[in-house]
This record gives structure tokens, sequence and C-alpha cells, in this order.
């Protein structure tokens, strides 16, 4: 006999499990199909959110390891500025307590979690959306839900399946884990050298310290560099377990809903351009997400006019800080060496810091980033290379 839900969310990181859990919580039948064994594993993560997060969606603090007031910033020729905001302003979490603190939460709300449940089709039809899936890569299995929500993270072959729009760029991660006896605090390291279009990182955190980067270019060959640059000691431990890449998507989504189906998370899109890091815009669009899914069920209709809302309301929520964070990494990437070296010398004498320090928030960055283009300083140096784009005079007028 097929199972019947009301909602089928496809993937269960964090987005996912929030939405399953909110739908839940207002008498919905929702399963969480996930394909991994379990929950919060093997995620290639930094695990840093802004310390907003566990207020503003309600989730418990158990995850953080420690908290973050100050960083590092290293450049190619070993130049540092260490930067201390007034108070914390960010924590490093645990992802696999994080991830299964949400698991619990959404069973807790009522919602079914499928393990190692890998969704290989869906067809949409009139009245409801029949899923295929591999139950633990043993036997096959069947489902229908009223519609699907897809958090699948990179993976878009359900997004086409649905008529969803994919990314168009992207860019790739690397990280790898490794043990610290020091905590020391976390240092950003950037040059054309070292990731370029990119940067890199060391995170200590609880007796271990992750070390990686995102880039442009090959993400291996720059890992291999770079390790053997900066961390010589650990480079063939590191190097010999062959870290896993992750691509990571880059600006807006082109249609983010249709037929039955709506897309959630880093599968729509929604990612920090600056940063890569999507938990927060991926727990906030599933607030929305959730709004408009529960209006359609009190409707009975999942069709693409009555979940076409969700687009609007993300997109107005979130399109200035994805487009602004994407055009200022895309300045970012062509500045040259010397460029990166003047802007490091300007945020040490110009009052830049100040200003990080009176404006800056971890997960809203667009008006410090514009704040910091029209000043003439800075300006001056990007000049040749601005070409200020209509989206940037949009703004900066």
């Amino acid at each position: 006999m097929m199972s019947v839900y009301d909602v089928a969310v496809i993937g269960g990181g964090p987005s996912g499990l929030y939405a399953a859990k909110c739908l839940a919580e207002n008498g919905l039948h929702v399963v969480v199909l996930e394909k991994k064994e379990e929950i919060g594993s093997d995620v290639v993560c930094t695990g840093i959110v802004g310390k907003e997060i566990f207020r503003e969606f309600s989730l418990p603090d158990d995850s953080v390891v420690r908290e973050i007031q100050a960083m590092n910033v290293v450049l190619s020729s070993g130049r540092t500025l260490t930067y201390k905001h007034p108070a914390a302003f960010a924590a490093i979490v645990d992802r696999k307590t994080f991830d299964q603190n949400m698991t619990r939460d959404a069973q807790k709300a009522g919602a079914e979690i499928d393990l190692e449940s890998h969704v290989s089709g869906i067809s949409l039809g009139k009245e409801d959306v029949e899923i295929a899936a591999k139950k633990a890569a043993r036997f096959s299995h069947r489902l229908s839900a009223r519609m699907v929500v897809l958090a699948t993270g990179n993976d878009f072959r359900l997004n086409k399946q649905a008529g969803l729009g994919c990314p168009k760029d992207f860019l790739l991660g690397v990280q790898a884990e490794v043990p610290a006896a020091e905590e020391g605090i976390p240092t950003v390291l950037v040059g054309k050298d070292i990731a370029p279009g990119g940067f890199a990182w060391s995170v200590p955190a609880g007796g271990s310290c992750k070390i990686g980067l995102v880039t442009k270019a090959e993400p291996r060959s720059c890992f291999r560099r770079f390790i053997h640059r900066f961390y010589p000691g650990i480079g063939q431990d590191v190097l010999s377990t062959r870290p896993k890449v992750k691509a990571i998507a880059q600006g807006l989504v082109s249609r983010s809903y249709g037929e039955r189906a709506l897309a959630l998370g880093e599968a729509a899109g929604q990612v920090k351009t600056t940063t890569g890091g999507g938990i927060y815009y991926g727990l906030l669009c599933s607030q929305i997400a959730c709004r408009v899914i529960l209006k359609a069920y009190q409707a009975g209709s999942f069709r693409a006019r009555s979940l076409a809302e969700y687009e609007r309301l993300w997109k107005r929520a979130l399109q200035k800080e994805i487009l602004v964070g994407y055009y200022a990494r895309q300045l970012y990437a062509r500045l040259s060496q010397t460029h990166i070296e003047k802007l490091f010398e300007l945020a040490q004498s110009d009052g830049i810091i100040p200003l990080i320090q009176q404006t800056a928030r971890f997960d809203w960055q667009s008006e410090l980033i514009l704040d910091l283009l029209q000043r003439a300083p800075v300006f001056h140096i990007l000049h040749g290379i601005l070409n200020r784009p209509s989206f940037f005079r949009k703004y900066l007028s």
C-alpha cells in the first residue's frame, strides 16, 4: 500500500527539517526523506552561524562549541589584521548536534523522518506527486504527497524534474578537520595565490580545527598548496584522506516554485554569497515557505498560482543581500594582490574598522558593502575595475 502525505520534504538538512517541523506543528502529515544513514554526518561546513539564529528561530543552543568575538585576517604576504567586535557576533556549532536537535524537534512536532531513502524521481500529477525512492540501497518503494519541498542542497536533479530553476554559478569548497591542541581564534586567509576568487580559513573549536577554502579554481590543487604552505606539519595526514569537495550555489534561481513543488535552501540559491553560508537564509525561507504552504492547504490547492507568493516573499527579503554579495564577490575576484594590500592598509587607517564594529550584521551584509563602496578612499583604490553595473548604481544612488 502506498503511503500518502500532505507534504514530502526531500532532504534532511536544516532547511528541510525546520520546514517539516513548522508544517507538522500546524497539523499537516509530513515526511522527510533523507538519503544519509545519519542526519548531520559528513557535512562540509565550518559550523559558523550568527548568534541571533537561536533566538530568532527558537533553536536550542547546546550545539554551540564556542562563541566568536574576534578573528584574524591574513594576506598572502603574511600581514595580519586582528578584528575584534564589541561583543560576540557569531557561534561555532557542532553540525551533527545542531542538525539532530532539529530532527528531534521535527519528530516531536509529528513529522516522520525516513533515513537512507534515496529519491530517484518525482512525477507531478493533477492531484498529487508520486515519489520513487530506493530504501537503504536495497529495495524500491513509492509514496505519494499532495506537494513536495525540495531541500536537496546542491543536488538539482529533482529541480529539473519539477520544472524549477537551478543556480547558474558556483564556488567550490573543500575542508578537512584535524586535531588541535590550542583553540586560538578563527582566521581568514585571502590572496589570489591562496584561493582565487575566494578565501581560506582555519576555525578551531572543541579540540579540533576545520581548515578549508572556497575558490573558483580547481579546489583540491588550491587546498594542497594551501596546506603545504601554511600547515606543513599536518599536510600529509590531511591530504591522504582526500577531503570532500562541495559546490556552493551563487546567485538567484530563476524559478523556485511550480505545480505542487517548491525549492528551499541551497536548492533555491538561498545562500549568503559573501561567505557561502546557507543556514540562516534557509531557515528564514523555511518560515516563508510554511506560511505559503499552510495558506495553500487551507485553500485546498497546491497549484503553482497558490505557491507563487513564496518566491515573491523570499526574494523581497533576500534578493538585495544575495545580489549585492554576488557582485561584490565578482569585484573581489578581479582584484590584484596590490589592490588587496592597499585595501588592507586602508582598513587599518581610515576608520573602516569602527564602521564595521558599529554597523556589521553577520547575516545581513549588503548595507555595509554598499557603504564601503561609497567611501572615497575605497572607490579610489577600485577605480578602473569597478564598472559599477546598473545594480550597484541602483543602490548607490
